[in-house]
């Protein structure tokens, strides 16, 4: 066992000694990391605060300290929170030694055990502690950040988050520490993430805490799941493909071909009729029929072919949705544009244009709104979509038990890679916001 020695004052000559003729006694304090044991006999506060600073986050090392220190005030301040025990005598220690060694082979098993676990984990392991400074970062956790870990220990956590999440998140862990109030805690959440190249990505993470040493710390499992948005989003293109394909033989197929039997329906049934023919008024009515499932037929395309939202189509969208919900839930419903409006993606135009009708419709519907206003901001390098009411509010976004429509404006806001906030308040009515930053979506 190693063991460093502090005796400045030569106090226990004896001891130095009796343990370097059984023990490792170093003399090297500028090499703490093979270290097991110190022992604090006397020192020099002024000179030793370095030493004790990076003892404190040594876990895996014994401290000792004797007991006579505690009746210096100036020393003791300085050492307490290190020490793990106190003895009074050189023959106390010497019988203890065993004891100790025993338990140090036992911590540094459990180290060993953690440190493999930690380590071979495909999930990425952040610890931090309350003030968000990170501890410990797992080997896959740089993988998937694309830092080492030796850039990130000792940073805040809030660099691997974009800005818009890194600004509230020291916020949150105040809160949360104060109040107990859990948002993801203990929960787990999808968040967007930020590699050290710059690049935002999608990402599970759950959060737990513990305690250790008497310091409260937080972990994070981190799961990127960009390849699985991908997927998600091809598997959206191709449904969409699909479904246009549907609506356009429904319309150019079906539809043609029952306007063509309604016309010949039609057409003989004037010429029953003509002939004072008992079964004009039947065909007259099988003619109707034809025409009303043409209509169906055309109306089900019109809903399976949407509106073209790539280029500059989005804007024309949501001016009809706007009309449409004046029109329908008899509110006032107005459009603003600001900037350029360009997607060159149709899924992510797709995904906005559904989350800007699943707000308008829950502000008129649930919210009881009279005013609501659609902004769509292009701004540099992304697109803002606001959705603004003067409703009662939108309290359900924030009960565990509500509908599913926000969750599928969620959903919907990640599959590209969008960031949806809900800013919602009982009686003052609701913004929901979507930006979307992704390049790949935006000319």
């Amino acid at each position: 066992m190693k063991i460093l020695i502090i005796d400045r004052l030569s106090k226990a000559p004896g001891l130095v000694r009796k343990l370097q003729s059984d023990q490792q006694v170093v003399s090297n304090e500028d090499d703490l990391e093979h270290i097991e044991m110190v022992l604090f006999i006397s020192l020099d506060v002024s000179n030793e605060v370095a030493l004790i600073a990076s003892l404190s986050n040594r876990m895996d090392c014994v401290r000792l300290a004797h007991a006579e220190l505690m009746d210096h005030a100036e020393v003791w301040q300085v050492i307490k929170d290190v020490i793990d025990d106190l003895f009074h005598s050189t023959k106390e220690l010497i019988s203890r030694l065993p004891f100790i060694h025993g338990r140090l082979l036992i911590r540094e098993s459990r180290r060993k055990m953690f440190k493999a676990v930690f380590e071979s984990t495909v999930e990425g392991i952040i610890i931090i502690d309350v003030k968000g400074v990170v501890q410990l970062f797992n080997s896959a956790a740089e993988s998937i950040f694309q830092y080492s870990s030796a850039e990130i220990f000792g940073k805040n956590v809030s660099v691997l988050m974009p800005g818009m999440y890194a600004k509230n998140h020291d916020q949150y862990i105040n809160n949360y520490v104060s109040t107990g109030k859990r948002k993801i805690i203990g929960i787990g959440r999808e968040v967007t993430g930020l590699r050290k190249s710059g690049a935002v990505f999608p990402m599970e993470l759950a959060v737990s805490e513990f305690e250790s040493d008497g310091r409260r710390l937080f972990v994070g499992t981190v799961r990127d799941v960009s390849e699985r948005r991908k997927l998600e989003h091809e598997v959206l293109r191709i449904s969409e493909q699909e479904r246009r394909r549907v609506g356009q033989d429904l319309h150019d197929g079906l539809g043609q071909m029952l306007t063509g039997i309604s016309l010949i329906g039609v057409n003989l049934a004037k010429r029953l009729e003509e002939k004072k023919s008992e079964f004009a008024e039947d065909m007259y009515e099988i003619a109707d029929l034809v025409r009303e499932a043409d209509r169906m037929t055309r109306n089900i395309a019109r809903g399976l072919v949407q509106v073209e939202l790539e280029g500059d189509g989005m804007s024309a969208a949501l001016r009809t949705l706007c009309a449409n919900a004046e029109k329908y839930f008899s509110v006032s419903c107005t459009y603003q544009e600001y900037g350029k409006i360009v997607i060159s993606d149709s899924i992510a135009a797709s995904n906005l244009y559904r989350i800007a009708q699943e707000a308008v419709s829950n502000a008129a519907k649930h919210g009881r709104a009279e005013n609501i206003v659609v902004t769509l901001q292009s701004t540099s390098g992304s697109l803002i979509l606001t959705i603004e009411d003067d409703g009662i509010g939108f309290p359900e976004v924030l009960k565990a038990d509500r509908g599913m429509g926000v969750d599928i404006m969620g959903y919907r806001a990640r599959v590209i890679t969008a960031l949806l906030e809900i800013e919602a308040e009982e009686g003052r009515g609701t913004i929901v916001r979507c930006t979307l930053s992704s390049p790949q979506y935006l000319n």
